[in-house]
């Protein structure tokens, strides 16, 4: 018996001697809450694994607070924690910007905030009767060689109550973070193009995705213009609502540039109708914009049907209904061509965001080879209906219950 004890301590020695040595070689982390929530992605640790200096984060949220906010700032103290597990350059500390005695130094560092992209909020907290105002900042600053990105912790959602706000910009912190690392880390940036010469959108009217984009990447504007050679050195094309058509050899280097390697967004408008219609007269006719690219888009996968989504859950218009004295009545009405769509699925593109707002958007059908893979990112509500066009958009559909 003594001798199958010393067997067992033998072994045991040996298993916890062998794990150090794996340990030491190699770096595990388990995460045993039930939604995951301390699982890095794979993408974020990519991010990390290329961090080799350095990163100071300063968060702008200590000191008494409402229990949401401090809720936000605990939870961004552990995925902090987290980055820092996974590379130890990362260093953190959280700094109460409210905490300082001289007013006029307290104001500098308010505008100072300000000024590096950080948004405050204003809570209300009871105390000895008194109601006070407060100014809370609930974001951070990210430095990383001498270069620094504003991090807003708390993202403002339209018609969320404070409480889903705060749980919604939770779910974000790990993007949040690992996004402005990336904006940081970023070496050469690769070339994407808007294409034009279809009557696409112009430069002006994309400005504020150019800016967005303009983080990681060089932005061109390139009209292809039947030259093969016209996407050379590019890795990506936005194709944003054009309205002609293209021609055949347009298509081809398209084409040509997706089969070797190179990617594509297309924003393509199956119907061709434009709310300033209506500003002129309450009825116009939608019809249907032909672009000559459906069989090319078939080929990839997808089909987008000349017809008008109707939804029920649809953004607010407003309508003149009567008089006040000598003021416009104005009443908010639903205006069934504008809905507003929620994430198909759980996906790291559109998790977690607001309701996207589209305006006359037509169904989109799956069809083609069954080895090309699809992910639907965005779904209109179960109370849906289609209108085929060409047909009539008039403001009387107001007057209508739509049945879906």
């Amino acid at each position: 018996m003594k001798k199958q004890q010393i067997v067992y301590f033998i072994l045991l020695l040996s298993s916890i001697v062998l794990l150090n040595i794996i340990g030491s070689l190699k770096f595990f982390r388990f995460d045993l809450t039930n939604d995951q929530r301390f699982s890095l992605s794979d993408a974020t640790k990519k991010i990390l694994s290329q961090i080799d200096d350095k990163v100071e984060i300063k968060v702008y949220l200590e000191g008494e607070m409402p229990a949401n906010y401090t809720k936000l700032k605990n939870e961004t103290k552990l995925i902090l924690e987290e980055f820092r597990a996974y590379n130890e350059n990362i260093d953190f500390i959280f700094i109460n910007p409210s905490n300082q005695p001289d007013p006029e130094l307290r104001d500098t560092l308010y505008s100072d905030l300000s000024k590096a992209g950080l948004l405050y909020a204003q809570v209300s907290e009871e105390k000895n009767d008194a109601v006070n105002k407060k100014l809370l900042w609930p974001g951070a600053i990210v430095t990383y060689r001498s270069n620094q990105v504003p991090v807003q912790l708390l993202k403002s959602q339209t018609w969320q109550q404070e409480e889903n706000m705060v749980l919604s910009s939770i779910n974000n912190l790990e993007y949040e973070f690992s996004n402005s690392l990336a904006k940081l880390i970023v070496g050469k940036k690769p070339r994407i193009a808007f294409i034009q010469g279809h009557k696409e959108l112009e430069p002006i009217q994309v400005a504020d995705i150019v800016k967005s984009l303009e983080d990681f990447y060089e932005i061109n504007f390139i009209t292809i213009n039947e030259k093969i050679e016209a996407l050379a050195g590019i890795k990506g094309i936005v194709i944003a609502g054009p309205d002609s058509t293209f021609s055949e050899k347009d298509k081809f280097i398209i084409d040509q540039f997706i089969m070797n390697g190179g990617k594509a967004l297309w924003l393509i408008n199956g119907v061709r109708a434009n709310m300033d219609s209506l500003k002129f007269s309450p009825t116009f006719t939608a019809i249907p914009t032909f672009l000559n690219l459906d069989d090319q888009l078939f080929k990839y996968g997808v089909r987008i049907n000349p017809n008008l989504v109707l939804d029920q859950q649809a953004a607010p218009i407003p309508l003149v209904t009567g008089m006040v004295g000598n003021q416009n009545d104005m009443t908010l009405f639903p205006w069934y061509y504008t809905p507003l769509v929620d994430s198909a699925k759980s996906n790291p593109i559109v998790n977690n965001i607001n309701k996207v707002r589209f305006e006359f958007a037509s169904s989109m059908d799956m069809v083609g080879s069954d080895k090309i893979k699809r992910t639907p990112l965005l779904a209109t509500s179960p109370r849906t209906r289609l209108v085929i066009t060409p047909s009539r958009v008039s403001l009387n559909v107001l007057r209508d219950k739509l049945d879906a």
